[in-house]
């Protein structure tokens, strides 16, 4: 399971504060990279540290096009310094993935089983849908769930 970072922002010192779907923040220290890999002391010029961004769907950060750091690397070597409320719509896009995943089904099959267009299946699965409570039902009788489970 990936970590999925939804908010980041950068901090005196070289550090980064992100906030990960789960609600965990993490506070990471990029000064640690500098000496392992000294392409990050670009990271030195605090406009470009400034320009930190979240890749993708949130598995990680990246300043341009070298610097980057994974969402797992931050959270797995960061200091976690507290929690806030989870993600909803992250977390259940994360729960339906890998109960289908566990299925070893694709989007198409889900979508094939449920009547549920693989286009919401995926924005839904990125945390980027709002799904129907019909919608949800249709999902989880097609991976054999409850769909309270789905909140769990």
């Amino acid at each position: 399971m990936h970590r999925i970072i939804t908010k980041i922002e950068p901090k005196e010192n070289l550090l980064v504060e992100a906030v990960f779907a789960d609600g965990e923040i993490v506070s990471f220290d990029v000064k640690s990279m500098l000496e392992k890999h000294p392409v990050f002391r670009a990271l030195e010029d605090r406009e470009l540290f400034n320009n930190v961004k979240i890749d993708g769907i949130g598995y990680g950060v990246s300043w341009n096009d070298e610097l980057d750091l994974s969402s797992d690397g931050i959270y797995l070597r960061g200091k976690h310094i507290g929690k806030t409320d989870p993600d909803a719509r992250i977390m259940l896009g994360q729960t339906i993935m890998e109960a289908r995943e566990e299925k070893n089904m694709s989007q198409r099959e889900l979508s094939r089983n449920s009547g549920v267009m693989q286009a919401e299946i995926s924005k839904i699965e990125q945390g980027k849908g709002n799904p129907t409570v019909s919608t949800l039902q249709k999902l989880a009788k097609s991976l054999g769930r409850t769909m309270a489970s789905l909140f769990l």
